[in-house]
């Protein structure tokens, strides 16, 4: 192993313990944790000022004047609440599997390929509850495979790993390991990751929430090398505390640059409607247009959010 400055052990040994505390909160429930997660978000917003700044300049950037700073403001802060629930749900208690419903026009054909031996990819956007949608899919289907951004920290990312194995029944594939991604769906798996990733390095842009997007070609370059289907998927909390996988139907690949846009502006395009209703739930703190990529240009005009 490679020599590890001090500055750096020190560092990951901090992360560890960090880690381990938030491990000992495993079995709350969602709303013992909401509070919990509300009251140190409180605590903590001088370290959170720029996740801060960064979601109310998306929101302004995607929505103009038609929201108010305040009401900006109040999205920022839900999403940012919603986003560190939906981080430790694999740790706390389990939502009732009767307040659970999936639906959509792909549900039946998804559970159809998968007996068949199809092998399927399920793309998400970091929106609402993933982790309760992993494992109702794991329930669903033989041991999908969920691609993951490994912590920096390895003895953080072990410990991490171990709390995600323990929640539902998946493998966790990195998401530098393209071979064993193809392997899985040669193989008939199902395989999960989040479509919204901001890319450095492709300079593929679509249409999303009404501007030019740079998006990650990842699953619709997995789609066209293994020519299996890509499925939209969403996750939402209702206010009710009910929760809603929704599943839309198979988008096919074909061939070549143009078919691979086509097949990521069909995602960004399908999980909109979502985004719009659920505007709060939505990971508004990651940077998703930057100064320099040639995207963020207004595409078509988009109403406010609000259901």
């Amino acid at each position: 192993m490679a020599h590890v400055p001090l500055r750096l052990k020190l560092r990951w040994q901090l992360e560890i313990l960090g880690v381990r505390l938030l491990l000992t909160l495993r079995g709350l429930s969602h709303r013992s944790m909401s509070r919990i997660i509300a009251q140190a978000h409180r605590l903590a917003r001088p370290w959170l000022g720029r996740r801060h700044t960064t979601a109310i300049a998306n929101l302004k950037r995607v929505y103009g004047d038609q929201l108010s700073q305040s009401q900006r403001e109040v999205i920022a802060h839900q999403s940012i609440n919603s986003f560190f629930l939906s981080c430790l749900e694999s740790i706390i208690q389990p939502v009732d599997a009767s307040l659970i419903s999936a639906e959509g026009d792909g549900l039946d054909e998804l559970l159809r390929l998968h007996r068949q031996g199809q092998g399927v990819i399920l793309g998400s956007l970091h929106l609402g509850c993933w982790d309760i949608h992993l494992r109702w899919l794991s329930e669903q289907l033989d041991t999908p495979s969920v691609i993951y951004r490994p912590a920096r920290n390895p003895h953080s990312d072990v410990l991490l790993n171990r709390a995600r194995q323990a929640n539902s029944n998946c493998n966790w594939i990195p998401q530098s390991d393209a071979r064993s991604m193809l392997r899985c769906l040669h193989r008939g798996g199902s395989l999960i990751l989040m479509t919204d990733l901001y890319s450095f390095t492709n300079t593929t842009q679509v249409d999303f929430l009404g501007l030019s997007t740079n998006f990650v070609k990842g699953p619709a370059a997995l789609s066209q090398k293994s020519g299996c289907p890509l499925f939209p998927i969403a996750q939402v909390r209702e206010n009710n505390g009910r929760i809603r996988l929704i599943i839309g139907a198979p988008l096919w690949p074909g061939q070549g640059a143009a078919a691979l846009s086509d097949q990521l502006a069909a995602v960004a395009r399908w999980h909109e409607p979502f985004i719009q209703a659920y505007p709060e739930q939505y990971y508004w703190i990651n940077r998703r247009w930057r100064a320099g990529d040639g995207s963020g240009e207004r595409l078509r005009p988009i109403g406010p959010p609000g259901r």
